[in-house]
């Protein structure tokens, strides 16, 4: 299976337009709150809270060009595999990733791409966000040190009320980006280790809370 993430832009524009108008039908409302934070131009990583299977179709409204999106391995089966395998998604084995799926994801950077990971690692109901490994940090400094580029991460804390339904509202709070220059420690490691707690708490932040 490729692994380019390639794009078909007659499949990709011609459901694009039945896509939107199905969310905005399907779901009570869609909020994006902090629009003014994405970055216009360039490469850039959307790291977002996990909720639903809708997640990846929802973030798509956030950008007016394809994006890109790190897909676990195990999805890319049948017609759902032949179809999310030309909109954009490109598959990873979330419990080791392969140096190909990595590859992919700094030549999609290179090329000036906007790819959407989910740091949590698999979909999380129970609980508000699970702990992040460094994996998305060490990906952007893998980028940024073979490529020259500058890649922000940017926040994104999406949640559905009541549950991910027909009719739910949901609200996606964009945070500020994140650049791995503020982070920067005596080595890579612990670089990656300052940047991802940074991240989580940003997440989080942007995320409702319960009493």
């Amino acid at each position: 299976m490729s692994s380019s993430a390639t794009v078909e832009p007659w499949l990709y524009w011609s459901l694009y337009p039945i896509h939107r108008a199905f969310l905005r039908l399907y779901f009570g409302s869609i909020r994006v709150q902090g629009r003014e934070h994405l970055p216009e131009q360039g490469p850039l990583i959307l790291a977002s809270k996990h909720f639903s299977r809708w997640d990846p179709l929802v973030l798509s409204l956030l950008s007016r060009e394809p994006l890109r999106f790190m897909t676990n391995a195990n999805q890319f089966e049948g017609i759902q595999g032949w179809l999310i395998e030309r909109l954009g998604a490109f598959p990873v084995n979330l419990s080791r990733p392969s140096i190909s799926s990595i590859r992919c994801a700094i030549d999609l950077l290179h090329a000036g791409h906007k790819l959407v990971i989910f740091p949590e690692g698999g979909i999380v109901r129970d609980r508000p966000l699970r702990e992040f490994k460094t994996g998305l940090a060490r990906l952007v400094l893998q980028a940024e040190a073979s490529g020259r580029v500058q890649v922000p991460i940017v926040p994104l804390s999406l949640s559905y009320s009541p549950t991910a339904s027909p009719g739910a509202r949901i609200i996606i709070q964009i945070s500020a980006p994140l650049y791995t220059c503020a982070y920067r420690q005596e080595n890579d490691k612990k670089t990656a280790e300052a940047l991802t707690q940074v991240l989580h708490a940003k997440i989080l932040e942007g995320l409702p809370h319960k009493n």
